[in-house]
């Protein structure tokens, strides 16, 4: 009987000490290196390419070949914001894929539409797959839009990602669901 009192004891604790901790916007870092980034200025042709050639790679996301093909797309300086976790180098982007990479699979991202304004790209796309957590595996999807810009070597140098995580993601996950929806749950009307 003392067993489950612990628990609940640490439990309760737990989520006491993380509720006192804040977590910055990235909205000021977002202004920033969208104004300091500057890209090649695009033309339509040059904004479906982006999104044709993001979209395939996020393709092969779960397989073998995704960290390298992914590693090639992005250049060695950097500002990605994906809403979950922000970057500034190609290498810790990289390590972060490799980590995304063993819990996903049957990855498919469909290129819905691309459209620029002066040198960013707005990739609008579809993705599902499978994500792996607590040895379970759910499948889920998402809408999303990711702003793109890149340098003369076709090289992304700045990505920021609009899209939904609490219901891409969190109200999918295997036991946090739940508690997720109940916190903050979603209405619908009729």
């Amino acid at each position: 009987m003392k067993y489950p009192k612990t628990i609940t004891a640490s439990i309760l604790a737990v989520l006491c000490l993380s509720g006192c901790k804040s977590v910055p916007s990235y909205s000021s870092d977002y202004s920033t290196a969208k104004n300091n980034i500057t890209g090649v200025t695009l033309t339509d042709a040059q904004a479906l390419e982006i999104g044709t050639r993001f979209t395939t790679t996020f393709n092969t996301l779960g397989t073998p070949e995704f960290v390298n093909k992914a590693s090639s797309l992005y250049a060695d300086q950097l500002f990605i914001n994906d809403t979950l976790s922000q970057f500034s180098s190609r290498q810790n982007l990289v390590e972060h894929f490799k980590g995304m990479n063993k819990r996903v699979s049957n990855v498919t991202v469909k290129l819905l539409s691309a459209t620029h304004h002066q040198d960013s790209a707005y990739i609008h796309w579809h993705m599902a797959y499978d994500f792996k957590m607590f040895g379970t595996s759910k499948k889920m999807a998402s809408y999303g839009i990711s702003e793109i810009k890149i340098n003369a070597n076709k090289q992304i140098i700045f990505q920021q990602d609009f899209w939904d995580p609490a219901n891409g993601l969190y109200r999918s996950l295997p036991y946090v669901g739940g508690g997720y929806s109940w916190i903050l749950p979603f209405k619908k009307s009729p």
